[in-house]
């Protein structure tokens, strides 16, 4: 495409029907997809005429798109040379020196160019970690299902995570925030023992610390002590009556132990707010069904699909609706959830 848009600045030249026959069967080539054939055609161009810029972008632009990054970097910095405000050089210069490394380099010629997404990629990788967010952030908003967005997005908080970590340790390791952080990881890392023991210190240290008890409740999840789970969860809430988020962990613990209308009415508190966070929802669902609610079960379990559609939670909505419909003799629509179920879980494998 930058190649026939700039077939108008040729034109402006002063073109030898020689000249004009290269550039028509560069373009030709470009075209048909043999661009072996269009950088010999464009060669030659830019042999009939060093002066003229679109000659070197043109030949620059085959490179790229051949992803031979190395011999794209001369012609697109001789039509820089000629032209610094080429159309399209700018950025396809940064994209080659990217490709190959030369993150610092490319910096300054991606941003000329305005490319967001590939100079996010520039600043992570040239260490500029909090411009590099900025830029990923802002692309990803245009582009919000990108995978390259996603991927280098996540690399850029991960990082910049890891560097106010390490500044936290550095400047103040014995703190009550510093134990916190720690054990966070620790327990993410599935090292329960470990993560226990600095959590517990981040407690004794500053006992208010939000968030915790969450942790410590969702620890004892995973290994299956929901009564510890619960007296932590429930120390959250006290500590903190207006989060949803305690009163969801708190409420979902209280259904696995049985204690089922003092779940529906942690998660209905949840609910209250944080309107139809899908989490509550879902929880809300299974203890509606339980109760023998059909109808308040399947309108939560909706809800969770009107937000979710392939995730884990739309996997276990689609099952617990297979569940509620079996009980009530609704065949077919128990089929088409167990379908739809089965199919999100066949997809996450």
């Amino acid at each position: 495409m930058i190649a026939v848009s700039l077939l108008s600045m040729f034109l402006a030249f002063q073109v030898t029907p020689e000249l004009r026959q290269h550039v028509d069967a560069g373009l030709k080539a470009k075209a048909a997809g043999d661009l072996d054939t269009a950088i010999h055609e464009f060669k030659r161009a830019a042999e009939l005429a060093p002066a003229l810029p679109a000659a070197h972008v043109n030949l620059g632009a085959v490179y790229l798109e051949k992803k031979d990054y190395a011999n794209a970097i001369q012609p697109l910095r001789k039509a820089l040379e000629l032209n610094p405000d080429l159309p399209g050089a700018q950025g396809m210069l940064g994209a080659a020196l990217l490709a190959l490394g030369y993150a610092g380099e490319s910096v300054s010629h991606l941003e000329k160019a305005g490319a967001g997404n590939l100079l996010g990629v520039a600043l992570l990788e040239s260490g500029r970690i909090r411009d590099a967010v900025d830029q990923l952030e802002a692309a990803l908003q245009k582009r919000p299902d990108d995978p390259d967005l996603l991927y280098y997005l996540s690399q850029a908080h991960e990082r910049l995570a890891k560097q106010l970590f390490d500044r936290l340790r550095e400047t103040s390791p014995e703190s009550a925030r510093a134990q916190q952080m720690l054990g966070d990881v620790l327990a993410a890392s599935g090292n329960r023992d470990e993560a226990a023991k600095h959590l517990g210190a981040a407690l004794a240290l500053r006992p208010d610390l939000r968030g915790v008890h969450v942790v410590l409740g969702e620890m004892y999840v995973e290994s299956g002590d929901y009564e510890s789970a619960e007296r932590e969860f429930r120390a959250e809430t006290q500590m903190v009556p207006g989060s949803a988020t305690a009163a969801y962990k708190l409420g979902s613990v209280l259904l696995q132990r049985g204690q089922v209308r003092e779940a529906i009415a942690e998660l209905q508190r949840s609910n209250a707010l944080l309107p139809d966070m899908p989490e509550t929802l879902l929880e809300l669902g299974k203890a509606m069904a339980t109760t023998g609610d059909a109808a308040s079960a399947e309108k939560m379990l909706h809800r969770v699909l009107d937000q979710e559609q392939t995730s884990k939670l739309a996997e276990a909505a689609h099952f617990q609706l297979a569940q509620l419909y079996r009980k009530l003799g609704r065949s077919a629509d128990a089929d088409r959830e167990m379908k739809l179920f089965q199919g999100i879980r066949a997809r996450q494998k």
